[in-house]
């Protein structure tokens, strides 16, 4: 519960939705945007929270796993929600079971947390789960925030397993955070992005063409962590007129501190 990671990161108002069905079998079946799944990070929830209990998971996700948006951990939350429902546990449970499966897997490190924290824009100040870990508001909303994926997927544990890139998101990271926490501003939470993802050589070739021609151009953009994408304040039309229309998948939204609410069907 006290592993974890310090960072800051925008909540997006796009998520994912789950819907948990029991069965009598014993058998965990996930399926992830309409197709089976081997889902480990859902599959782990299900375990930490009803062990020997079958359940049909179905999640559907309003953004691309595996670049940088938190995709695996929204849908843990989701499911492990919905879980907790059918079986009379709380909120809080579903949340460390989350957070554990993200862990024990090699997903984020620090997305349940900030997810939890329930802030637009969440500083991760502590590592760790809250109250094992911290998550501070930075103080500001952003009502416009356009999303583009640019290329494949970039597998977090690949990442997380790397000791090279390790070291240096770790000697990247401190600085950094820290001067994002000193001065708290929309401008600095680009700024910042765009020194950490240099200095920890994560951003390629393209990534930063791409973001140099929006700064070009008088917007704002970083590279999502992590992931072959960007957020930018752009509109979509200045995306498609650089790179294409065809050639870019993006999306529109803001950031957001709502709740997530559970149904019974």
């Amino acid at each position: 519960m006290s592993t974890g990671s310090r960072g800051v990161g925008i909540r997006l108002s796009l998520g994912a939705r789950a819907e948990v069905v029991p069965r009598d079998d014993g058998e965990v079946i996930v399926t992830l945007d309409g197709e089976v799944s081997d889902a480990p990070v859902t599959r782990a929830v299900a375990s930490i929270m009803a062990p020997g209990t079958g359940f049909d998971i179905s999640i559907d996700n309003d953004l691309p796993v595996s670049q940088g948006f938190g995709m695996s951990a929204a849908g843990a939350i989701a499911a492990g929600l919905a879980i907790a429902d059918v079986a009379g546990m709380s909120r809080s449970e579903a949340f460390a079971a989350a957070h554990v499966a993200e862990v024990r897997c090699g997903g984020g490190l620090g997305d349940v947390s900030a997810i939890v924290g329930g802030r637009d824009v969440p500083i991760r100040t502590v590592a760790g789960l809250p109250p094992h870990g911290a998550v501070r508001n930075a103080g500001f909303k952003i009502s416009r925030i356009t999303l583009a994926v640019l290329g494949p997927v970039m597998e977090t544990g690949d990442v997380l397993a790397d000791p090279g890139r390790m070291e240096a998101v770790r000697d990247a990271a401190a600085d950094t955070l820290d001067g994002f926490i000193a001065d708290p501003t929309y401008e600095n939470l680009f700024e910042a992005s765009n020194r950490f993802s240099r200095e920890t050589g994560l951003e390629s070739s393209r990534m930063s063409e791409v973001l140099d021609g929006l700064r070009s151009r008088g917007f704002h953009a970083g590279m999502c962590m992590l992931g072959n994408s960007i957020y930018t304040d752009a509109p979509e039309e200045v995306l498609w007129a650089m790179l294409g229309r065809g050639h870019v998948r993006t999306f529109r939204c803001s950031s957001s501190h709502r709740e997530a609410i559970v149904q019974r069907a």
